[in-house]
């Protein structure tokens, strides 16, 4: 009688302590490695060239276009949690899109959206976050207060991100460090994209390029997996800082 009692109390503990174990996350993976299933090509009509090599998408620009390139998601989403890895030249410009939305039949670009910026300037607001609205853009949350943060990414290195959108609120960490903690309503659903910035007569800028790999969402219930976030949060200003002309880093030869 007290052996069975005694595994009674055991078989007890060991249901009790699974059942406080963390949920395992319900992560899809939105990038194969392989080709751009799931993906579409999204721009003008000499759009920029996009490749895949050891596992990653590569993005390169192209010279003498008019309007950004971007590589959008098929589907929309509304509430998720994203993680992926990137690297970045530091000639390149671009950055990460959530809930994209058609623009305008004629606007200069074709979606508009919330960034995650990817910063090449000596700035390094990259984490940022501003509202993306074609021939210029406004700082939603940046980074000028955030020492850490900025710190926290480095062009040419890879550098892991996980983006938390639900409801009203985006929270970024560049690899585990917090940069963005927003709360705004312009945007709801939509795509997920990736940039490539316009570009004029440089061909030299065209041999740079950002690499996109380990790309995965939640969107079963992503709140139950939502991080705790050290920044407190950001109301989006009523006036957005505008357009920054910020030179790109240059890094030493």
């Amino acid at each position: 009688m007290q052996l069975s009692k005694v595994w009674f109390l055991v078989v007890l503990s060991v249901i009790i302590a699974q059942s406080q174990l963390p949920a395992t996350e319900p992560w899809v993976s939105l990038f194969n490695g392989k080709d751009y299933s799931g993906w579409k090509i999204v721009g003008p009509a000499n759009l920029a060239p996009v490749e895949i090599e050891d596992g990653a998408m590569v993005l390169r620009q192209r010279i003498n276009t008019a309007e950004h390139t971007f590589v959008s998601s098929k589907e929309k989403y509304g509430d998720f949690i994203l993680e992926l890895d990137l690297k970045d030249d530091p000639g390149f410009n671009s950055g990460v899109l959530l809930r994209c939305v058609d623009a305008a039949a004629d606007a200069k670009v074709r979606l508009n959206c919330y960034q995650v910026k990817v910063d090449n300037t000596a700035r390094a607001w990259t984490g940022g976050v501003f509202d993306d609205f074609g021939d210029s853009w406004r700082w939603l949350h940046d980074l000028s207060e955030n020492e850490a943060g900025r710190a926290a990414f480095k062009l040419g290195e890879w550098a892991h991100f996980r983006i938390e959108c639900i409801g009203h609120t985006i929270k970024v960490w560049v690899n585990g460090v917090p940069t963005t903690h927003l709360v705004d309503e312009k945007y709801r659903e939509g795509k997920i994209a990736l940039k490539i910035h316009s570009l004029g007569d440089r061909p030299d800028d065209t041999r740079n390029v950002i690499r996109f790999k380990n790309i995965r969402i939640i969107t079963a219930h992503p709140e139950r997996y939502a991080q705790k976030m050290e920044l407190p949060a950001r109301r989006a200003p009523a006036t957005p800082g505008k357009f920054d002309k910020a030179t790109p880093a240059r890094t030493t030869p």
